[in-house]
């Protein structure tokens, strides 16, 4: 297993330990198709938004756009390599997002029109915010007098359209695991029984002590009494029943995800299925990933598994606290965006949102996702996705359809500018340096990559408190070409931008 996401950041580490550095600039170009849209018909405007648009957060879908924003570039292309980024995975599903996308919003399936095309709030039939707080009150119980004066709540169709991915992805996940990776997997248990791998450098790690299998018992324990602290006195109506199951559920899923993330450097969201109980199950998996993606680069830098472990338990207990203040912050000045159904280039509350709306729209899920439903076709994609393992007379194996799936709803909410200088980013890397500049490649792709990553989360965190307003009042830039006054900054007005 190779976590490629994590080579970067070796390289840099260890040009670190050497004293070699890099540096980077930052700087954004905007679409041509939004300049020549100036002063076209409104229609016209807001369909020339939609598509090419995607400088601020769910503006539009962002097609041949060009950014030079490294925040949301990253080196994930620089990583991986070219045929499991191009023609098997990611490019695909990026490909039939567009189309797909599109063509839900312009055949106004589930009255897509009727709302935002991207947007992962909940809405009321007549377009505006779903009020929630009239049908569930100050206790977050639903009344169901209210809930027949106001009405079920709407989503967007994209949204619509990344629930059922997500759920055609997971049971894809467990398909492809099980039919084309289940003698990996024995092999690895075999070896794992045995105490041998034939990975390099994990036999170069046997000079040092393992980290005690007690260790992670006893934080398992901890952990565990924290939950429960958290469920019993956190007012989070969570039995302690439930509590137990999704720990069980999420515990389940994580080795098949695992694997995924491991071999192919891209990872599923499982968390949608356990959309009940989200933090507990959906996180067990994600900080399992990033948990054995630190211990792989501690075999990669020739870390001992103790220091690697006490050096992982002081980083989350230091995260977690310096994330918690300047989440505090960000939401006390920024609240009134964070909280708005479309955001703007720099804040967004899009991922909160899709929290809120999944516990809305599954505390009814009878009403909105059962048979009848308006959206039954998301719970049931599970069950498609598990499905198919051929297309026709072709054997899948190497097409793997849960990152498809996956990559095919990847525009549904965020700012999409980047995705083509994203696949750029990783054909100059992945294909013309590593085949017309082996050296170069070997040398600086993976330092540069993680240098790149670094300055841009080191400037973001900057420029956040300093000009955005994380902590206050804003200190925008003066407007210029590249900066105007109003609307968007890729010039695409469509939509009401120029009023907002």
């Amino acid at each position: 297993m190779v976590y490629w996401g994590n080579l970067p950041t070796v390289s840099i580490f260890q040009s670190l330990h050497y004293d070699t550095g890099a540096n980077h600039k930052r700087m954004k170009l905007f679409c041509v198709f939004c300049l020549a849209s100036q002063h076209a018909s409104p229609h016209v405007r807001d369909i020339f938004t939609n598509i090419f648009g995607g400088a601020d957060g769910n503006e539009g879908l962002g097609l041949l756009s060009i950014s030079l924003d490294w925040q949301y570039i990253t080196s994930t292309y620089m990583s991986l390599p070219l045929l499991q980024q191009g023609l098997t995975n990611s490019w695909i599903g990026v490909a039939l997002c567009y189309v797909i996308l599109s063509a839900i919003y312009y055949s106004n399936a589930w009255n897509s029109q009727d709302f935002p095309m991207l947007s992962t709030s909940i809405f009321s039939s007549n377009g505006s915010v779903y009020d929630q707080a009239t049908v569930f009150g100050t206790t977050f119980q639903l009344n169901q007098t209210v809930l027949e004066e106001v009405g079920l709540p709407h989503m967007t169709g994209s949204n619509i359209w990344a629930k059922t991915t997500t759920n055609l992805a997971i049971g894809g996940l467990f398909a492809h695991c099980i039919c084309f990776w289940g003698p990996y997997l024995r092999e690895t248990l075999k070896n794992a029984r045995t105490g041998m791998q034939p990975d390099p450098h994990w036999k170069a790690m046997q000079k040092y002590k393992e980290a005690s299998f007690w260790w992670y018992i006893c934080l398992l324990i901890i952990s565990f009494i924290s939950g429960l602290i958290v469920i019993l006195k956190g007012q989070t109506t969570l039995s302690l029943y439930s509590f137990i199951v999704a720990l069980l559920l999420g515990s389940f899923v994580t080795p098949f995800s695992q694997l995924l993330f491991a071999r192919l450097g891209t990872g599923i969201s499982t968390n949608q299925l356990m959309k009940m109980f989200t933090m507990w199950s959906h996180d067990i998996i994600a900080q399992s990933i990033a948990l054995a993606g630190d211990l792989k680069i501690g075999q990669y830098l020739k870390i001992p598994p103790r220091a690697m472990f006490l050096t992982q338990l002081w980083g989350t207990i230091l995260g977690a606290a310096i994330n918690f203040v300047v989440m505090v912050s960000i939401v006390k000045s920024q609240r009134a965006i964070l909280l708005s159904p479309n955001g703007t280039n720099v804040w967004s509350g899009q991922l909160v949102q899709s929290f809120n709306s999944d516990a809305v729209t599954w505390s009814l899920a009878k009403e909105l996702y059962g048979p009848g439903g308006p959206y039954f076709i998301v719970p049931i994609s599970l069950l498609i996705g598990m499905r198919w393992s051929k297309i026709g007379p072709i054997k899948v194996d190497n097409v793997i359809l849960p990152v498809i799936y996956m990559y095919s709803s990847l525009l549904a909410s965020r700012v999409n500018s980047t995705v083509t200088s994203s696949i750029i980013v990783g054909i100059v890397s992945q294909f013309w340096l590593r085949n017309y500049h082996p050296s170069w490649f070997r040398k600086y792709n993976y330092i540069l990559g993680g240098a790149l990553d670094g300055g841009a989360q080191i400037m973001i965190f900057i420029l956040s408190f300093a000009v955005f307003g994380a902590s206050g009042t804003p200190r925008p830039f003066p407007p210029w070409a590249g900066n105007p006054a109003k609307g968007n900054v890729d010039y695409c007005n469509g939509n009401g931008a120029l009023n907002r």
